[in-house]
């Protein structure tokens, strides 16, 4: 097959033509769409006086009529393709351009565009979904404003929804009726967002910090109005919270969410009208976990933060997508920080990144946070682009400072708003706003792969020396100079005696530096604290240090970050006694279980935390550690430690949850998550020891749980213990939620992520027959085929490449429907360059099978990728 066409950031130049306004009118049919837009079209102003032609970019529709300045265009000034309308021979400087093309939503698989969600219209136009609407100049730089009229019948489509405000409504002959919307701000093609549907609604109001009264609401699937009340709470804090930390109010006099199910994003910020996947939208005691309030609060947060920064400044290419993204990441963490607990938000986002950032830095699909060149621009809606860009944000906060920060982002809107910027101009507003040269700081935009700081300590008279190193992982060993990373470091220094610790803030400058301090004793070093840089840090530890830190030091990430070392350092030992010996260690050290005894005993701890704390490092994160991973052994030395810990201190497990489980009342509080966190912690230990008082624990725990919270992280135990497909816990989860489609989700993906290795494939196989899977609808593939590829290791892994090819077949099929998917499901092969010879040649066999499909351009540039280790 042809090889689609590379996209080069130095290529960039800006359009010869610019679209002042388009009034749109969408007429929407059983069978079709009608589409008409008229844009007032003015050329570049470095474009005036040529004779240019105008490319248009359009995908699956049909052009019906097209007039230049109010008269029909001859055949002759004008070409239509597959993906271009294009105007020939332009010699105006100013015209105004009416097409109109039909296109069919029904038909829309793709889910970019116009398409149907069940019964209800909808749009994602983001990055390049526009072009499946109506012919446009389809890229972020081009920002026009909006006038929409919608046109539909009453009865199936009561609601007509589109940017803006609404200026106008009616009803027509034949049972149909309009509304018409006009949005007052600029906007590129990829903000704009149309929703046709019948719904509930939530309304409530929010008064800004100026006075003026916002309509809020939110527009929900019949009978989901009760699951709203924390996703319009969560909608008022952000709106407060922008305000109160950095003066940001709301434009427009409506905000509305649109919470529909087939969505191939989690939410997307349109300019005053957000559509949401469900799943982000809907939740209550009953039917949604803790994880999924925190995550519906902070993916609403994230939408609306958009609204500064990403609408009112927004990208002026898509390798800038981290412009907005890593900002707003950063914007979101920070306000759910300030909702909950701050300590362990940052846990969890750094758990996050090291877990599946850092592995995409180091695998084939490796990029910098503004990639240089892409094929398809879905591709980059990674974890690089949003976490690690977060990250590269979160730096010049600390490098800089909070209040300086704040005016750094002052100095940004001052300049940028209603423009289409680049990164580099938002470091120059940091810059002109703190006063401090940026310059080698910017190499974080453009340098792929996860740092390693090696450290070195010595003693010499009074002072403790840090000796630092930056490395680089391939293709970027050699780094001159003049391109080293500028990064904070921030630094602890544990006295040995008084316990006191002393925090220093270090900028890294070259590629080896010394750093010297003052010190009355013997000092700890605890490295990074509050995981100041995105960075791995090598340091020889002894286990004696690191149980100091894990019982003294202050800084939570650093405390957190001991205890995993403990952890991986024991696991390894055992996993290389496993190997060495063919048999499983039956001992724990007294050190090791000493400090594992005193983080029970510690009533000090947050439960949150303390929950973490207690956490094995997951098999995915052991997994990465290691070249060519047995899966099969780090899953059975994984089980069997937890086991040994079980055993060891079952009677603590078996107290501690029976204390917690006498708390009855469901609140929404850091204090009441960490205490289900920690209850569910204890059932897992327990359950893990196999014995009679463990599964007594299990049964009671599941037959008692009144909150999502629990009765999955039970249900989850059980499928993990090897229970049947038909026993009594698995079916009784299925009888009682198969009419909650989201809660449906977490029972498919439970089954594939937990599902022991012997019958996992075949159980999936199944699944996917069962009356209630969707296929066509992401999140259903997500929660089945991804679960099991990402999270079920050693079953996906399997060296036999049984499943590797089921996973291959399925992309080849969804990729026939939905690419953006099929690509982000390509995803499960990204341990490619890890694999020992015998999985790497099953699993490339896999992957030739998908490219001999011929895939689209999504799949063909991840696979392709992949299949060059």
């Amino acid at each position: 097959m042809q090889q689609p066409k590379t996209i080069y950031l130095k290529d960039y130049r800006p359009s010869p033509f610019t679209i002042d306004t388009i009034d749109l009118t969408v007429d929407i049919h059983a069978d079709h769409s009608m589409v008409t837009s008229v844009m007032r079209i003015e050329k570049h102003k470095d474009s005036v006086g040529q004779k240019l032609n105008l490319e248009l970019n359009g995908e699956g529709m049909e052009l019906v009529g097209l007039k230049f300045n109010g008269e029909v265009l001859p055949n002759d000034r004008f070409q239509v393709s597959s993906d271009k309308l294009v105007i020939l021979n332009v010699t105006h400087d100013e015209f105004t351009l009416e097409i109109q093309n039909k296109i069919n939503p029904a038909e829309n698989k793709a889910l970019e565009g116009f398409y149907q969600s069940c019964p209800q219209l909808c749009t994602q136009c983001e990055p390049e979904g526009f072009r499946r609407i109506t012919y446009f100049i389809d890229r972020p730089d081009v920002m026009a404003k909006y006038t929409t009229k919608m046109i539909a019948d009453k009865k199936q489509y009561p609601s007509l929804l589109s940017n803006g405000n609404r200026i106008g409504s009616g009803d027509l002959p034949g049972g149909r009726h309009w509304a018409q919307w006009q949005d007052p701000f600029r906007k590129p093609s990829y903000l704009f967002a149309m929703v046709a549907g019948e719904f509930d609604v939530a309304r409530d109001t929010f008064t800004t910090m100026k006075g003026r009264k916002i309509d809020l609401e939110i527009y929900v699937d019949k009978g989901n109005l009760g699951k709203t009340p924390h996703a319009m709470n969560s909608l008022k804090q952000s709106m407060k919270w922008d305000e109160e930390t950095f003066g940001l109010e709301y434009d427009l006099d409506i905000y509305m969410i649109v919470a529909v199910d087939s969505f191939n994003m989690g939410a997307m910020e349109n300019k005053g009208l957000n559509i949401f996947n469900s799943t982000y939208t809907l939740a209550d005691e009953k039917s949604a976990t803790d994880h999924d309030f925190q995550g519906v609060q902070g993916v609403i947060g994230h939408e609306y933060f958009h609204n500064w920064t990403g609408n009112r400044v927004t990208c002026r290419d898509w390798f800038q997508l981290t412009l907005k993204e890593g900002l707003t990441v950063f914007r979101d963490q920070e306000f759910s920080s300030d909702m909950l607990s701050r300590a362990v938000k940052r846990l969890e986002d750094v758990r996050l990144l090291k877990d599946s950032q850092f592995a995409e830095d180091a695998g084939p699909l490796s990029h910098p946070i503004r990639p240089s060149s892409y094929i398809e621009i879905n591709n980059f809606y990674t974890r690089t682009v949003y976490e690690k860009g977060a990250e590269v944000i979160r730096m010049i906060h600390t490098l800089i400072g909070k209040e300086k920060f704040r005016k750094g982002m002052d100095k940004y809107f001052e300049l940028f708003d209603g423009q289409a910027v680049t990164t580099e101009d938002f470091v120059h507003a940091m810059e002109v706003a703190s006063g401090k040269d940026l310059s080698q700081f910017r190499n974080w935009y453009s340098r792929p792969g996860t740092p390693t700081l090696k450290v070195t300590s010595r003693k010499e008279g009074n002072e403790f020396v840090l000796d630092i190193e930056q490395k680089y992982p391939l293709p970027t060993v050699k780094v001159e100079d003049n391109n080293v990373l500028l990064m904070p470091f921030k630094i602890g220094l544990l006295d040995k005696t008084t316990k006191k610790e002393e925090e220093h803030l270090l900028e890294l400058k070259n590629l080896k530096e010394t750093f010297r301090f003052k010190v009355n004793g013997d000092v700890t070093p605890s490295l990074n604290l509050g995981f100041s840089a995105p960075v791995i840090v090598e340091y020889p530890y002894e286990v004696a240090d690191l149980i100091e830190l894990m019982s003294f030091n202050k800084d939570p990430y650093c405390r957190y970050e001991a205890t995993q070392k403990i952890y991986d350092h024991v696991f390894k030992a055992e996993f290389y006694y496993f190997k060495a010996n063919g048999k499983l260690n039956p001992d724990l050290t007294s050190e090791f279980k000493s400090a594992f005894q005193n983080l029970l005993k510690d009533e000090s701890i947050d439960l949150s935390f303390k929950s973490y704390l207690l956490d094995l490092p997951t098999e995915n994160g052991l997994s990465q550690e290691m070249i060519q991973p047995d899966f099969d052994a780090i899953h059975t030395v994984h089980g069997h430690l937890r086991k040994k810990l079980g055993l060891e201190f079952q009677d603590w497990f078996l107290k501690e949850h029976e204390r917690l489980s006498k708390v009855s009342k469901f609140e929404l509080t850091p204090k009441a998550f960490g205490e289900r966190a920690l209850k569910n912690q204890c059932l897992t230990y327990l359950v893990a020891s196999e014995t009679k008082a463990g599964m007594e624990a299990l049964d009671k725990h599941y037959g008692n749980a009144t909150n999502m919270t629990e009765e999955i992280h039970a249900l989850q135990l059980y499928i993990a213990s090897g229970v049947e497909l038909e026993h009594d816990s698995i079916q009784k989860f299925y009888q009682k939620w198969k009419h909650d489609s989201l809660v449906m989700l977490k029972w498919f993906s439970s089954l594939a992520a937990y599902s022991p290795k012997k019958f996992a494939l075949e159980r999936i196989e199944k699944l996917e027959k069962n009356v209630l899977f969707q296929k066509q609808v992401p999140n259903y593939l997500r929660s089945l085929y991804l679960q099991f590829a990402k999270n079920n290791l050693h079953a996906f892994h399997d060296d036999n490449g049984a499943a590797y090819r089921f996973v291959a077949q399925r992309i080849c099929h969804i990729d026939g429907f939905n690419p953006q998917v099929a690509s982000r499901a390509a995803g499960a092969f990204s341990l490619i360059n890890k694999l020992d010879s015998k999985r790497q040649t099953e699993m490339k066999a896999a992957l030739k099978t998908i490219m001999d499909n011929k895939p689209s351009r999504d799949t063909f540039e991840v696979v392709s990728k992949y299949l060059a280790q």
